[in-house]
């Protein structure tokens, strides 16, 4: 009956895990359809007959012809923040200043916080206040946070794990900036695993230095627009295969569960002979 019940079990497992299996590589052709979208937006813009010049950055290549590229430094302002002390209380307790750490780049956008520093904090420690909107970039960490980018929506201060990009809005709308940064991720990334101190870092000064192409702000708000509406499809995509892949982990754990325990008799169950 054990055998029967493994051999049952291999069967049913070897079906779900193939399905997972087939979600999650729809899921991640999806997110590199999301960034071929986002990419052939920021540097192509929305005219696919537009002339196009090199633009001598080889992570952003082609650009229309009246694009400008330029540094980060002259059209934002970088920086980043800290964290108080824990063990002082007057920087915590009865904290009502909005604080951020890195993992808010999770997220798509950032309407809320969980933890609040005090005036004492604001006052006596490097914490910036950044006004919305804003970009926020995580620039620490192993993990897939370093380099990833979200929209600050809120008045907030963050963490040194943290820069903001405030942009001037003459100059360049948030929303195409931000789109920017989705599509310079994996260049950021390799920028900071260089040598020395600045290793698995990125610093702000590689913000700074940052190129990026600089449409039109009309032209800027119209891809940003755009962008809007197609990253919404995809993600909504997204959080459909992420639940039908949870959904099968919970049917795999019940089903072994079920049959380990009793619960369903597969005595009787023919089961197919592979090959």
């Amino acid at each position: 009956e054990q055998q029967q019940i493994a051999a049952f079990l291999d069967w049913k497992t070897g079906q779900i895990d193939a399905l997972i299996a087939r979600k999650k590589e729809l899921l991640e052709k999806l997110k590199e359809k999301r960034l071929a979208v986002i990419t052939q937006a920021v540097t192509r813009g929305l005219k696919p007959t537009a002339p196009l010049r090199d633009s001598g950055i080889p992570w952003i290549g082609r650009v229309p012809e009246h694009w400008e590229v330029k540094r980060i430094k002259f059209i934002a302002r970088i920086g980043n923040g800290s964290t108080p002390s824990r063990e002082n209380s007057l920087y915590w307790d009865d904290g009502y200043y909005p604080w951020l750490n890195s993992s808010v780049v999770n997220q798509e956008a950032v309407t809320m916080a969980d933890q609040f520093v005090t005036a004492d904090a604001l006052r006596e420690c490097h914490l910036p206040i950044v006004q919305p909107p804003a970009v926020l970039i995580g620039i620490t960490g192993e993990g897939k946070t370093r380099g990833m980018a979200t929209t600050l929506l809120f008045e907030a201060t963050i963490n040194q794990h943290l820069a903001y990009v405030k942009p001037d809005p003459a100059l360049v709308n948030v929303d195409f900036l931000r789109r920017v940064f989705d599509k310079a991720y994996s260049y950021l990334r390799s920028e900071s695993d260089g040598g020395g101190s600045t290793k698995g870092a990125i610093t702000c000064e590689q913000i700074a230095e940052l190129p990026v192409p600089v449409p039109p702000v009309y032209e800027q708000e119209a891809i940003a627009a755009h962008l809007e509406i197609e990253t919404q499809k995809m993600d909504r995509l997204a959080v459909k295969f992420e639940a039908a892949i949870d959904r099968l982990a919970e049917y795999r754990t019940a089903l072994i569960t079920a049959a380990t325990t009793g619960k369903i008799d597969v005595r009787k169950v023919r089961i197919p002979v592979a090959g």
